[in-house]
């Protein structure tokens, strides 16, 4: 458990915060210069593989997990594919070894994830997620920090790699968590290196692009944003709909790669399997059919 910024750790496993935060004019200035690049609607935040703008800001805004409280509503989008600044990323993630669904995740890439986490699968490599802070209170909102929390590290299960990927890349990143790091925290990066702290008036919009990356364990974690109206503080959990946010690592073996309509293909040999087979961890040096 951990935070971004200069504190020590608490006896709480809370890591150091991300820091204070700027003037307002100076926030004021870099939300103005990032509203005026193109393609960007909502000034944003991101994490690995994010952008400081989100270009389909809507797409998650019907699935999202929420929490409302009397500073901010706070959504959720786990599915990165309905966030506009993943669309050009693939996604990876890893099955219990020999799972055999009997669908498949249907055309392209969209509904992977959510077939994923259906049949009991993780985000393998990092997990991708939209944040929305939406203000409630009569009087400026300040989004103050962000912290990292483990909730607990495991040792991977035996598993199979599968993932949709995609021709494009994704190149912008702000905000970076990595998971293996003893404190775990939420860094922020800014061309200015103006710190973390942004605000939000009654209504107004603030989105967080979040890239959480694991290679070592699997880890069960959520976000803690702390926020600040006047004289009111409140600190709001981050969460998949009340349950953790969950990333495993890569699995080592070979894995399965969607082919977008009904076929799984090996990373390494070619081989396929159809929808309704067992995965199993690829033979690197096989090409017939199981």
């Amino acid at each position: 458990m951990a935070e971004g910024g200069p504190a020590e750790t608490s006896g709480d496993g809370r890591g150091p915060e991300l820091g204070e935060t700027g003037r307002q004019d100076g926030r004021r200035r870099r939300r103005e210069l990032f509203l005026s690049l193109p393609a960007l609607i909502v000034t944003t935040a991101v994490v690995g593989v994010v952008s400081w703008g989100v270009t389909r800001l809507t797409d998650g805004a019907n699935s999202l997990a929420r929490t409302t409280g009397p500073l901010a509503t706070v959504s959720v989008e786990t599915n990165p594919k309905k966030v506009g600044a993943f669309e050009d990323t693939g996604i990876q993630g890893v099955l219990p070894a020999g799972a055999a669904p009997t669908t498949g995740p249907g055309t392209g890439c969209t509904g992977f994830h959510d077939w994923l986490i259906k049949n009991a699968g993780t985000d393998a490599g990092a997990s991708r997620l939209q944040v929305t802070v939406q203000g409630n209170a009569e009087r400026q909102v300040q989004i103050s920090n962000v912290r990292v929390v483990v909730a607990s590290r495991e040792e991977p299960p035996a598993s199979v790699g599968v993932s949709c990927p995609t021709a494009g890349q994704a190149n912008l990143r702000f905000l970076t968590i990595d998971l293996d790091s003893p404190q775990p925290r939420a860094t922020y990066t800014s061309e200015d290196g103006a710190p973390f702290g942004f605000t939000v008036e009654s209504g107004e919009i603030e989105t967080f692009l979040i890239s959480a990356t694991a290679q070592q364990a699997l880890y069960h974690w959520y976000l803690e944003l702390d926020l600040v109206s006047g004289t009111k503080r409140t600190t709001v959990r981050v969460d998949d709909g009340g349950k953790s946010f969950r990333t495993a690592p890569l699995p080592a073996a070979p894995g399965w790669a969607w082919d977008y309509k009904s076929t799984w293909t090996s990373t390494t040999s070619g081989r396929t399997v159809a929808v309704g087979e067992p995965l199993v961890p690829p033979s690197p040096g096989a090409k017939d059919a199981p």
